[in-house]
């Protein structure tokens, strides 16, 4: 702890008193300040709402590093997508062809 005291030695016991108080009501306000930015940092309502920033931050961050690997794959990701389309579609598909095919058989041939 560092006093603001002065280092001659000529100090009246008054002066140092007035200097001692003067120091504690120093020190008194820097702590209290300090306490005040404490609780102020662990407030409920504060701490959720830092929270909250932090993960829409890391969220915005994941989403464009998404959007960064979606650009430079996006033929890998079409192929895909079309494989994956046609896998889903491939029974509707097989049921048309096989309309198809036999709307051709049951026509009327002409003799």
């Amino acid at each position: 702890m560092s006093t603001i005291l002065p280092e001659e030695p000529f100090v009246t016991d008054r002066e140092s008193v007035i200097l001692l108080n003067a120091e504690r009501r120093y020190l008194r306000r820097k702590f209290k300040e300090s306490l005040a930015v404490t609780r102020d940092i662990l407030n409920p309502r504060n701490q959720l709402r830092r929270f909250v920033e932090r993960q829409t931050t890391q969220a915005k961050q994941i989403a464009d590093e998404t959007v960064q690997i979606a650009k430079y794959n996006a033929p890998i990701i079409g192929v895909i997508g079309a494989s994956a389309l046609l896998i889903v579609m491939r029974g509707p598909i097989t049921r048309w062809i096989s309309t198809r095919r036999q709307s051709k058989i049951k026509t009327p041939s002409s003799k």
